[in-house]
């Protein structure tokens, strides 16, 4: 799991890690500034990554006394997100869980979801954010769910080939596209949600809680 810095709440926290256990179900790894509010809610990150420029020294220095290695990672080419996606990827993990995405600013949020446009193919990413689950796809995602949830489909920036199943308001070989026409707040018919698409790639948005 990579937790950037940005709006989360200790319950998206809770329900990736096992708090007072010795082990945790999955590996964490920290955004610079990400690791203030591990530290505030005594959660032991493996790592830290970023160029280290927001993270408090308190901070650090309260890891490093638990041997949590903190890597200094000189790019500005990468924000925190694309060098700590780096080093998943790197470590060769399958499924990285993100939170914290939505930036405090909405040139960093734009930016973490072009960085995770760029490396989704290298790994199944899954990013969580205020109930729901999002994803980026260019092929195809089978998704269980309940009836009645709100999916939305984002082009990015134009899709073209899909065909969907198990929503009120289907697509048979149709097309989205950025700032033309979107595929938001589309709603579950089905317990089993299909989505196809020849070219191009989509953000996917769903409730998450099931």
């Amino acid at each position: 799991m990579i937790v950037c810095n940005g709006h989360f709440t200790k319950k998206e926290l809770n329900s990736f890690t096992k708090l007072n256990k010795p082990r945790r179900v999955i590996d964490i790894i920290a955004c610079d500034g990400a690791s203030d509010f591990l530290r505030k809610h005594k959660v032991l990150p493996d790592v830290i990554i970023g160029d280290l420029d927001s993270v408090k020294p308190a901070t650090l220095k309260y890891f490093s006394a638990k041997k949590v290695p903190a890597k200094k990672v000189y790019d500005q080419n990468k924000n925190d997100l694309e060098k700590a996606l780096l080093f998943s990827l790197g470590k060769k993990y399958k499924l990285i869980h993100i939170i914290g995405l939505s930036g405090k600013r909405l040139d960093h949020t734009l930016n973490n979801i072009s960085v995770l446009k760029k490396y989704h193919r290298k790994a199944d990413m899954r990013f969580y954010e205020n109930g729901f689950t999002g994803r980026i796809i260019s092929k195809k995602l089978v998704r269980k769910c309940r009836v009645g949830d709100i999916v939305s489909l984002i082009p990015l920036p134009k899709t073209t080939g899909i065909t969907t199943s198990g929503l009120k308001y289907p697509l048979k070989n149709g097309s989205l596209e950025f700032g033309e026409r979107s595929g938001a707040l589309n709603e579950t018919v089905s317990e089993v949600v299909n989505v196809t698409l020849k070219k191009g790639c989509l953000i996917i948005l769903n409730k998450s809680d099931n």
